[in-house]
């Protein structure tokens, strides 16, 4: 078979192979399918318009308490000019008007240019209603949304408030919680909801008394018929599809005899806390008790026993502790300001207000308090358990360091919300110029280092080429070569000395464990000390406990102060003093006091005590020390003691 094949050009100069064909039937038919795709775009684009305005029927926003409809009579307001009907909120109060008489203030431009109301709307609230006197009947007692039609020329009295338990004690509300809850119309709905596969949590028992009362006295000022939770119901699903099955079925109560008086919804709008749930109140007629039915996912519950979420007492007692707390400085008033930031930024985690790469990123910066050795607050160092107990802010304080120092997350949520709790700790209760941790501890003293070594060029070259000092047990005699042949490396000496089990502390003293170094001026003992000291760093870098400090004792003793040497040495390397009895408890160390023949003169016309150990006060440390000192300043019986 053959073909034949021809080339033609069109308008754009694009060549087109045709197969024996009529081209212009051809391109007839496709110049007149690209117009009708053309018109039916516009067709497309006009009925979205036209949809749009169908849409826009109203302007206002609708919320609890009264809601009144009218229109505005503003010439210059968009409102007016559309001639939309405008929806007024006039919240929780009680109101009178006349239709056509009354002015309210209008949403869009904000002026009282709203009347000719047509419509009265209740949400959420339990109201009342009448016209010219004679009071409207509540429908069904329908507490949760109900319009009603406004009559032209009419006056009204409209009254609303937010729902409340109708109950004479608290007793009294407990009794009829818990008897709704186990109602026939109750237990209906449940099974209905479980038909879904849809868990149903009932309490054990409604809250704990004293909580109760509690929450109460600080959330509601005593009023106990604020309260709706006492009887709660938690609701947990899969998913978002199981989720909307879930309130559609509760939203249906009537079949069960409930009605719903209250429907918030906090899944995409954030609640107060930042925990995600839809929230129902559902009215018990036969008991007149409102019982409330909280929704979620099954992966944002911190519900024990059911969630998913690692530590899920955190969120729920951090906030308890919260809302009890009544401040009474501006410094507690700023904490409690900056706990709760952090209880929502936990909850954000916990119910996925932020996204996955972002809670994956905070988690990365995880380290466990068994890495990083959290550090107590010095605000309640050495307080007993009544003085916390006593304060509220003492109290979450010490709850927030025992979080941190128990919880060990695994997984990508815990850690981050480990991550946001000890970086809270470090801000706000530690403060950003103190350690939190050990870590920070030795980030500091390492900083403090390498300004050390910047300022001190010659120690800083000759650390480059140093090479190792041999040593032995005895005191070096000019012109002795060493015939005993017993010379040994001094540094792997010293390291064998410090990895020596530590002795442990006993009546409230470390076990003495001194190590002193002898040498003519010149041999080498300073440039070996800080040769120690960074071979300690690398060491502590990878996995050892021990923090070396290195103090020149001619730059930090006092003999006027010797028992603060080694704190007044830390001041000096950024070291706040009111962290350092939590450091002294928490970190063991190997001090390098280097020199103490440049400050024996003065050392040795102050006491009659001659010994350095009990003069700088090394027993309230867990410490290994090393002392340099130049030959013959000491005696055998120095170094004994």
């Amino acid at each position: 078979m053959r073909f034949i094949i021809c080339y033609i050009e069109i308008r754009v100069n694009i060549p087109i192979c045709v197969h024996n064909c009529k081209i212009s039937s051809c391109l007839q038919k496709k110049t007149k399918s690209n117009e009708e795709l053309k018109g039916d775009e516009q067709m497309e684009e006009k009925l979205h318009k036209i949809k749009k305005e169908d849409e826009k029927t109203e302007t206002g926003e609708i919320k609890p308490g009264i809601n009144l409809q009218g229109f505005c009579e503003n010439i210059e307001c968009l409102a007016a000019n559309a001639r939309l009907p405008v929806w007024v909120n006039e919240e929780f109060k009680e109101i009178s008007f006349f239709s056509d008489k009354t002015l309210y203030r209008c949403p869009d431009c904000k002026q009282s240019t709203v009347t000719s109301i047509t419509k009265a709307m209740f949400l959420n609230s339990e109201y009342s209603i009448s016209t010219n006197g004679d009071l409207i009947q509540v429908k069904d007692n329908n507490h949760y949304q109900y319009t009603y039609p406004i009559t032209p020329g009419s006056s009204y009295k409209l009254k609303a408030q937010k729902i409340r338990q109708h109950a004479t004690s608290l007793k009294d509300l407990v009794t009829r919680s818990e008897t709704a809850m186990i109602s026939d119309e109750i237990i209906k709905l449940v099974k209905e909801l479980e038909k879904y596969s849809i868990t149903v949590v009932k309490p054990e028992k409604v809250k704990d008394e004293v909580r109760l009362s509690e929450k109460i006295k600080y959330d509601y000022k005593g009023d106990y018929n604020q309260v709706f939770d006492i009887g709660r119901f938690t609701i947990l699903c899969e998913d978002q599809t199981n989720l909307k099955t879930a309130v559609m079925v509760m939203k249906e109560a009537k079949k069960f005899n409930l009605i719903v008086s209250e429907d918030k919804d906090f899944f995409e709008k954030q609640s107060r806390t930042h925990h995600r749930f839809h929230n129902i109140k559902l009215y018990v007629p036969k008991y007149d008790v409102y019982v409330e039915m909280q929704a979620t996912l099954k992966r944002y519950t911190t519900l024990e026993g059911y969630s998913m979420i690692e530590n899920p007492k955190l969120s729920h007692s951090y906030y308890e502790l919260l809302r009890a707390w009544e401040p009474n400085n501006p410094e507690d008033d700023d904490l409690k300001q900056a706990s709760h930031e952090i209880l929502t930024k936990i909850n954000d985690v916990i119910c996925e207000w932020i996204d996955d790469k972002a809670i994956q990123k905070m988690a990365n910066r995880y380290r466990p308090h068994s890495d990083i050795i959290v550090l107590k607050p010095p605000q309640i160092f050495k307080k007993s358990e009544g003085e916390i107990k006593n304060n509220t802010a003492l109290e979450m304080i010490q709850f927030v360091y025992e979080q941190l120092c128990k919880f060990t997350p695994e997984k990508v949520k815990g850690k981050a919300v480990y991550v946001l709790l000890y970086e809270y700790y470090k801000k706000y209760i530690i403060g950003d110029k103190n350690p939190a941790s050990c870590i920070d501890f030795a980030l500091l003293l390492q900083e403090s280092r390498k300004q050390e070594m910047i300022e001190d060029v010659a120690i800083s070259q000759a650390l480059e080429m140093y090479i190792p000092l041999q040593a032995n047990n005895y005191p070096y005699i000019d012109n002795d070569d060493n015939k005993k042949d017993d010379s040994y490396d001094c540094h792997q000496h010293m390291m064998e000395f410090l990895d020596r089990e530590e002795e442990k502390k006993q009546n409230g003293k470390y076990e003495r464990q001194v190590m002193v170094v002898q040498g003519k001026s010149g041999s080498g003992k300073s440039l070996f000390c800080r040769h120690l000291e960074k071979s300690l760093w690398e060491s502590y870098m990878n996995d050892s406990t021990i923090i070396p400090i290195y103090i020149s004792l001619s730059k930090h003793y006092n003999e006027l102060n010797e028992k603060q040497i080694i704190s007044q040495a830390l001041q000096m390397k950024q070291i706040n003093k009111e962290i350092m009895d939590v450091i002294r408890e928490h970190a063991s160390f190997v001090f390098i006091l280097d020199g103490f023949d440049e400050i024996f003169d003065k050392y040795n016309k102050n006491s009659n005590d001659r010994y350095f150990y009990d003069r700088f006060n090394l027993s309230e440390w867990n410490a290994k020390t090393i002392v340099t000192c130049r030959s013959h300043v000491l005696n055998d019986e120095d170094i004994k003691q």
